[in-house]
């Protein structure tokens, strides 16, 4: 049975040199990253930078990740960060010059969205619109309230980001972290397999996609396969592989990229689907 070896990790991170004081958490050298994509079957990551204050201590610019992608270029595509709060503080900013100056050094994506502001902010809602614009697929960190270190804020049900996909019908939105995936099931106490607020948010509006990167999303399917097996059937277009940088410190494995292997190998989904998830699906998301 052929294994997907060319997978796109759709959310990984990295720095061109080691921080002077190490964080909780500080993103690997992209030689560290290329190492662990040939144990993992990953051809080629796009860099997300981190540009909100809310995100780390340190800021992890577009030049940043763009350089990254200039170095190792058969390794990795680049998003573009923005912060709404970016030219102005205003309402009308315009990012405009920015996203044609990045779409043309290759830039494939926005993201990752931290800043901890409501999604249907005036501020976000300026953004998304010209992301929506310049057709630029933005990768968003949930966050449940401002204040909760860092990412885009809808507290309750996830209305906020239901209000932007109908808004705009042309923004291609990927969900990604725990207070995204939580919305999978109806409630955090999982007793039977039941459908969450995910299906029907999915369901509505073809503009939502699944970053299954990191604990979040790969946790929420595995939490009860059943459930989990039934979206990424159901919603087979629209969800995608990452790993936001989690790979085994042992091996520099990660743990997604075998785990998908291997319910591809015991028949638990099917050949169209592992490699829409494995790879066909960003390469069609992002123009790669």
């Amino acid at each position: 049975m052929e294994l997907c070896k060319n997978k796109i990790d759709v959310h990984i991170h990295a720095m061109e040199n080691e921080l002077p004081v190490k964080d909780m958490w500080e993103a690997p050298l992209p030689e560290t990253v290329i190492e662990n994509y040939k144990k993992s079957g990953i051809e080629k990551g796009i860099l997300q930078a981190l540009v909100s204050p809310e995100s780390r201590r340190f800021i992890m610019t577009t030049e940043t990740v763009m350089h990254i992608k200039d170095k190792y270029p058969e390794s990795f595509s680049f998003a573009i960060g923005i912060d709404p709060r970016m030219f102005g503080n205003n309402e009308k900013a315009d990012f405009s010059k920015i996203f044609e100056f990045y779409k043309q050094r290759g830039a494939v994506s926005v993201g990752e969205m931290t800043a901890n502001l409501y999604f249907d902010d005036p501020l976000y809602d300026n953004l998304l619109a010209q992301c929506a614009e310049f057709d630029l697929p933005v990768t968003i960190h949930v966050s449940p309230k401002v204040g909760l270190a860092y990412g885009v804020v809808d507290e309750e049900d996830l209305f906020r980001l239901e209000k932007m996909l109908k808004k705009y019908p042309k923004l291609k939105v990927i969900g990604h972290s725990w207070d995204f995936w939580n919305y999978i099931y109806k409630s955090r106490e999982i007793v039977k397999s039941e459908e969450g607020r995910l299906f029907e948010l999915f369901g509505k509006y073809e503009n939502l996609y699944a970053d299954f990167s990191a604990g979040s999303g790969f946790t929420a399917i595995k939490k009860d396969e059943a459930n989990g097996f039934k979206f990424l059937n159901t919603f087979s277009d629209r969800v995608m592989f990452g790993t936001d940088c989690s790979f085994r410190a042992e091996d520099g494995v990660s743990p997604l990229s075998e785990w998908i292997d291997e319910k591809y190998v015991n028949g638990a989904i099917s050949k169209e689907l592992y490699f829409k998830f494995c790879r066909e699906n960003a390469v069609k998301l992002f123009k790669l």
